[in-house]
């Protein structure tokens, strides 16, 4: 463990070996390090940001682009930096930009190391702090997510200043930042939080990848999420041991993460992974990533630690109990784990981290008044922990009190081995059921997820297109009833926009069908682009769509319609050149079968548009009339 003193001083020496780098050391580039100084003084506003953040527009794209992403679902769509900043946040955004600006920065390998496997990982890892992050309420998701991604950044340093022996000595069986602490007096977590803080990282969040030996809550929960978060992105592509789950399952349950949340979280990884792989332009084959996930869900599911296959653990705490040896061998005898704790206090803060179905402490040593470290181990643990205080020193009226407080029972310091052995049997079996209990009950919350996700699946299914993606009719003829009701109700108007692609049958006929789905596919995607949020657009049939504008004027659709007319004749996606035609019409309120006349006056629009020479946009009248 590390003290909070000596860590300043700590970070300075490792920076000093790792910038005696054979190759140049990961940093971020001019145009984060510069947004990183900015956002230390407290004036800085949006548009200076914007102003610095412009000099590099590939920070600018993949910004916009987290932006809309999964990060910050449920927002409205943008394509301004400016509301992409005010989205994300001013600081957040700098610590983002270090992230983004380090990926390829190295190319495809780093001292033996591929670094696209690499940032899979960390982005895995980013994923699951945010998620944990956005449950705990422990830190905005954007910066979760830029620690997330950075927090194996040291590996790479260590990479570029040692050579591939940064990754250690596989034949001796060591683990590897043990190995790394041993050779080189670091590892890479350490060197990670001293690159953090030398590029002007919040204290914060680079001491969120260190042990400290003397944590405030807050931190500390921040540095278990991270530990977390690590373990379970090493587990997805096979770089933690499969046997070593039990122990993030450990950690996640100090979290208060059991397993049908922790799957869960898991669960919304897998969805959000391709999109954001795809802003950071990694490459991952979604059928790999689908097959490792479940992977690893699988190990996780089989690797529980309230499996019943595993010893029940007793946690012996104090110098009475751990010193009595008769005592400890009839625990094993009786087939129980035992861990020993001389020190109280350690064996107090080992009973709240390592999860014992029973804990025995010295009654005749204790800290605090026995009541009161009852009350706080039944607070922490609940039901799941059979407690035994054992010694001489109570008299009745703290024997009274400590039962109160939530001991199960207390014996004499001599009390026979056996006996304490037959007071805990019956304990450890009700904790044991109280845990297979959970188990049964989080295993059943999570069919019945997957049960739900399976009927929104099949929803999505019923209610998609399969060529384009977009919603089918069935799907637009739902969202018109409901819009047309909603406007009833507010006296908002409702357009619609039936858009169709000029001489599409000249492009299956000269280029063959499987040229003109993919026009249909690429058409589609440039009008999604060009749609408000608010909006629905979905495919008609053959190669027409409609886009239904809640809310919206006909001139108003009619200026979106141009947009996408104009957006469709500029594609650039190889792919043969493509027009469309579009007819506006709007939805009378005094017409009992309003929506039905909509769709039939903006058709009629269309075959106008058709007449008069196709690539462009005709508004029916307030009649329907062509």
């Amino acid at each position: 463990m590390l003290e909070l003193q000596d860590i300043p001083a700590r970070n300075a020496r490792i920076l000093a070996t790792l910038r005696d780098s054979r190759e140049p050391l990961p940093s971020p580039n001019a145009v984060a390090l510069e947004l990183m100084r900015l956002v230390e003084r407290r004036d800085v506003g949006v548009f200076e940001v914007c102003r610095v953040a412009k000099g590099d527009p590939v920070l600018v794209g993949k910004a916009v682009r987290l932006a809309n992403s999964a990060l910050y679902a449920g927002l409205r769509p943008t394509a301004a930096l400016e509301d992409a900043v005010m989205r994300i946040g001013v600081a957040a955004l700098a610590r983002l930009a270090v992230g983004l600006s380090l990926v390829h920065s190295h190319g495809a390998r780093l001292g033996g190391l591929e670094l696209e496997p690499y940032w899979r990982r960390s982005l895995a890892r980013a994923l699951l702090l945010q998620q944990l992050a956005r449950r705990r309420h422990a830190l905005p998701v954007s910066e979760a997510f830029s620690l997330g991604l950075l927090a194996e950044i040291g590996q790479l340093g260590m990479l570029a200043a040692l050579g591939a022996q940064a990754l250690g000595d596989a034949q001796t069986g060591e683990d590897l930042p043990g190995w790394q602490r041993r050779r080189w007096g670091f590892d890479q977590s350490e060197a990670s939080a001293a690159l953090l803080q030398a590029w002007n990282f919040p204290q914060r969040l680079w001491l969120a990848l260190l042990p400290l030996a003397q944590a405030q809550q807050a931190q500390a929960e921040l540095t278990a999420m991270v530990g977390v978060s690590r373990g379970l992105a090493a587990a997805l592509e096979g770089h933690r041991r499969l046997e070593d789950l039990p122990d993030l399952w450990m950690a996640a349950l100090h979290l208060g993460l059991d397993e049908a949340v922790l799957l869960g979280l898991l669960d919304q990884v897998r969805e959000d992974f391709a999109e954001l792989a795809g802003v950071l332009d990694l490459p991952v084959s979604q059928q790999h990533a689908q097959e490792e996930f479940q992977r690893l869900r699988r190990s996780l599911s089989e690797a529980s630690p309230e499996d019943s296959a595993q010893a029940a653990c007793v946690l012996l705490a104090g110098a009475l109990p751990c010193g009595r040896a008769d005592l400890v061998e009839a625990l094993r005898a009786e087939g129980f784990n035992v861990l020993l704790e001389p020190d109280l206090e350690a064996g107090f803060e080992r009973a709240r981290s390592s999860l014992p179905e029973a804990v025995v402490l010295d009654a005749d040593q204790l800290p605090i008044e026995a009541v009161e470290l009852c009350r706080q181990l039944r607070e922490h643990d609940s039901a799941r922990l059979y407690l035994l205080l054992l010694g001489d020193s109570l008299d009745a009226e703290g024997l009274l009190e400590a039962l109160r407080g939530g001991a199960n029972d207390v014996l004499p310091g001599a009390a026979p081995a056996p006996m304490v052995a037959a007071k805990l049997r019956p304990g450890v079996r009700v904790v044991r059921m109280i845990r297979a209990l959970e188990r049964e009950r989080a295993q059943a919350h999570g069919r019945q997820r997957e049960l739900a996700a399976l009927n929104a699946r099949l929803r999505e299914a019923a209610y998609s297109d399969e060529l384009t993606g977009l919603p089918n009719r069935r799907a637009l003829d739902e969202f018109l009833a409901r819009a047309w009701e909603d406007a009833l109700a507010r006296g908002t108007p409702l357009s619609c926009v039936l858009l169709d692609l000029d001489h599409f049958k000249r492009i299956n006929d000269t280029h063959g069908h499987e040229i003109g789905d993919r026009v249909l596919r690429a058409v589609a995607r440039t009008l999604q682009r060009h749609s408000r949020s608010d909006d629905l657009l979905a495919r008609w049939g053959g190669e027409e769509l409609v886009l239904a504008c809640p809310g919206v004027q006909p001139d108003m659709a009619a200026v979106l319609a141009e947009r996408m007319r104009a957006a469709v004749q500029g594609m650039q996606e190889g792919l043969p050149e493509v027009t469309l035609s579009a007819g506006v019409a709007q939805a009378a309120a005094g017409d009992a079968d309003a929506v039905a006349g909509m769709l039939r006056a903006a058709d009629r629009a269309l075959l106008r548009a058709k007449r008069e020479g196709r690539n462009r946009i005709i508004v029916a009248d307030a009649q329907g009339a062509s």
